[in-house]
């Protein structure tokens, strides 16, 4: 009998603690921000950032929670969810750009930004607004801020690579885009389109040999751990894309989303600051892991790039935009 009573006094003390947690979360509006990359990865602690200045900022009335690793899908699914309001911010790739407004696919393009000064005048300008504008109309998804990230890196399992003519017939993972397969093409590699989330499997299997992306991402994912050679091509600047859904000025209040855009704006700027540091630890890192950095014939890549990856796209990307983007100063 006694536990019985037990049991009873057990299950109503959970249903009104329950109630309780239900009452203070309807209180507390919640702000859910998704993305592909780790815990140990700079975005990651920028995330917390932007976590701790809207908790700051609005007393306590509204709290970010943050899903990192892919917790709700990979960078597809997000991109997705800002539309079905499964999620109110994503930090993703370029590569939502070449899903939605193929045209502007040129942002992915290797050897495209000189460095990140360069990023921030052409995206500050006209062709910054542009696609912006592109991606607000074909899906009402907004980029609010560019969180910059390390160079991407060839990685190898096998051999390392020392010049496009050593790609040749070279297996590569690449993100399921157009951008990166027709690019690696063109350097001559044999490209191997795999989702993020399955591609640790594929490199430790042998699926294919190599596969890029930034060392933030490589060490953060472990691929250090089934890729021997870390080449130092650094064949694209990129960022990440801090974007929320059409549901934003209608979701949110005027002065939630005052605080929210501030927020992501100290964020933003916390995040940019520390990439320089935060690419030197990730390098001593891998290092230190036994992995070998191999210096490369950049000019070969950069001259290739030039000559062959712009003619594969003329009849997709906006005419002009690739020049414009060269020519930004």
């Amino acid at each position: 009998m006694r536990k019985l009573i037990l049991m009873f006094f057990c299950s109503f003390m959970s249903l009104l603690l329950g109630c309780a947690g239900d009452q203070e979360e309807q209180a507390v509006k919640i702000v859910r921000v998704g993305y592909v990359s780790g815990p140990t990865e700079l975005v990651h602690r920028g995330a917390e950032v932007f976590a701790q200045k809207v908790a700051e900022k609005s007393e306590g009335r509204i709290r970010v929670k943050l899903y990192p690793s892919g917790q709700l899908g990979d960078d597809r699914v997000l991109a997705e969810g800002l539309q079905l309001r499964s999620v109110d911010f994503i930090l993703t790739g370029c590569a939502i750009i070449g899903w939605y407004t193929p045209e502007y696919t040129v942002a992915e393009a290797p050897f495209v930004w000189r460095d990140y000064e360069h990023i921030e005048k052409a995206w500050n300008g006209a062709i910054g607004e542009e696609i912006r504008e592109a991606m607000r109309k074909k899906n009402g998804i907004e980029i609010m801020y560019l969180w910059m990230r390390g160079p991407r890196y060839l990685t190898s399992t096998s051999e390392p690579i020392r010049n496009p003519d050593d790609l040749d017939g070279f297996k590569l993972r690449v993100p399921e885009l157009e951008i990166y397969m027709k690019s690696w093409q063109a350097f001559g590699a044999n490209t191997t389109p795999i989702p993020f989330t399955d591609m640790f499997m594929a490199l430790r299997l042998g699926v294919v040999e190599g596969q890029e992306n930034p060392l933030g991402t490589i060490y953060g994912n472990h691929l250090h751990e089934v890729q021997r050679y870390i080449m130092e091509t650094k064949h694209l600047i990129s960022f990440y894309l801090f974007c929320a859904g059409p549901h934003f000025l209608t979701h949110f209040t005027p002065e939630e989303q005052k605080i929210l855009l501030e927020a992501a704006r100290e964020a933003t700027e916390w995040h940019n600051a520390e990439v320089e540091s935060a690419e030197t630890d990730y390098r001593k890192k891998l290092e230190e892991s036994g992995v070998e950095f191999i210096d490369v014939d950049r000019d070969a890549f950069r001259k290739r790039a030039l000559e062959r990856i712009p003619p594969v796209f003329k009849d997709v990307w906006k005419q002009g935009i690739y020049e414009r983007i060269l020519e930004v100063e």
